[in-house]
C-alpha cells in the first residue's frame, strides 16, 4: 500500500534525523515499519553542510524528525521547513554538559586552541553546551526511549512495537557501557590530541585527557604557525596519538611535531554500520589501541 506525504507517494512512512549516530538508533527502531533517512550524508562534515533543494523536498514528506538542537541543527531545519511538532529534540533531555576545558596542569579535559588566521590565538564561539550528546552510550540508551516515545506518538499504530524495541536497545546500550567501563581500567591515561571537538562526552565518561585544536571547520586547515605554536604547547604531554576524522597534511605535520602517530576515527559514523553499538565499538577500539 502506497502512503502520501505532502503529495508525493511513499511506501513506508519517512524519518529524517540530522546525523548518521542518531539514524542508527532510529532504523532499528523503526525496523520495517518506515524509511530513515540521514540529513547530512555520509562522510559530509555536519560543520559545512547546507541543504540544498532536494533535501527541502525530502524533509518536507518527513513524518517525524530527531534533531539534537543545543545551536546545533535548528538553522538546518528552518530551511527544511520541517514542521515543529513532528521534530524531538534531544539534546535538552540527555543532560548536555558544557564545553570541557583543560587549564594544562595535569587534570584531564579539553584544551581549545584556535586559530583563525594565523596571526593568533583567538577563543572560539561556542554554544554553552556541547551538542556531540551521541558520542556517549548511557545518553543514547536514554535517547532510544525517547525516540520510541516520539515515534508512537506519531505513529500509534505502531507505538507498541517502537516502545518494545526502544527498551531492548535502551537495556543493551546501558549493558555497553559497563562493559567499556571494565575496560577502561586496562588503559593508560595519556593525552590525545583531537581537531574535531566531537568527543567531549565520550572523554569525560572514561576521565580521558583531550588536547583539542580546530581553526574553524572541523580543524583541518591549520597554518604553518598554528601547527607550530600548537605542537609547543603540547610537547611535554606526552601525546598518545593525533586523532582525526581523516587524513591530512596538517595531522601528519603536527604528529610529527608531537612525536606520535594519526589515528583515523570515524567520529560521525561516515561508514556503513549495522547499528549504533557497531559504531560505538570502533570508537572505543580506536582509543584502546592507542591507551593500552
Amino acid at each position: 500500500m502506497l502512503l502520501s506525504f505532502g503529495g508525493t507517494l511513499f511506501a513506508k512512512p519517512l524519518v529524517t534525523c540530522s546525523v548518521e549516530p542518531l539514524s542508527l538508533i532510529a532504523r532499528e527502531i523503526c525496523a520495517d515499519a518506515c524509511d530513515v533517512l540521514t540529513l547530512v550524508p555520509r562522510g559530509v562534515s555536519e560543520h559545512g553542510w547546507q541543504p540544498g533543494p532536494k533535501d527541502i523536498v525530502k524533509a518536507k514528506t518527513a513524518v517525524a524528525s530527531v534533531a539534537v538542537g543545543l545551536n546545533f541543527d535548528e538553522l538546518w531545519l528552518k530551511k527544511l521547513d520541517v514542521a515543529p511538532k513532528t521534530v524531538l529534540w534531544l539534546g535538552e533531555s540527555l543532560s548536555p554538559m558544557s564545553w570541557w576545558s583543560d587549564d594544562m596542569t595535569g587534570h584531564s579535559g579539553v584544551h581549545h586552541d584556535h586559530d583563525s588566521d594565523g596571526k593568533g590565538v583567538e577563543p572560539q564561539k561556542h554554544s554553552p553546551n556541547d551538542p556531540h550528546v551521541w558520542v556517549d552510550a548511557g545518553r543514547m540508551a536514554k535517547a532510544s526511549e525517547l525516540i520510541s516515545a516520539h515515534f508512537g506518538q506519531i505513529m500509534p499504530d505502531q507505538a507498541t512495537q517502537f516502545r518494545a524495541r526502544g527498551q531492548i536497545i535502551s537495556v543493551r546500550l546501558t549493558n555497553l557501557q559497563l562493559d567499556v567501563d571494565k575496560r577502561r581500567k586496562t588503559w593508560r591515561v595519556r593525552p590525545v590530541v583531537m581537531f574535531h571537538d566531537v568527543a567531549g562526552y565520550f572523554a569525560r565518561r572514561f576521565d580521558l585527557p583531550v588536547l583539542s585544536v580546530s581553526s574553524g571547520g572541523a580543524g583541518h586547515d591549520l597554518s604553518a604557525r598554528m601547527i607550530a605554536n600548537v605542537a609547543n604547547r603540547f610537547k611535554s604531554a606526552s601525546v598518545a596519538a593525533v586523532m582525526v576524522e581523516r587524513q591530512d597534511g596538517a595531522a601528519k605535520s603536527l604528529a610529527r611535531e608531537l612525536r606520535t602517530s594519526v589515528k583515523i576515527v570515524d567520529f560521525a559514523a561516515a561508514k556503513s554500520y549495522a547499528k549504533w553499538d557497531d559504531w560505538y565499538q570502533h570508537v572505543v577500539t580506536s582509543w584502546e589501541d592507542v591507551l593500552k
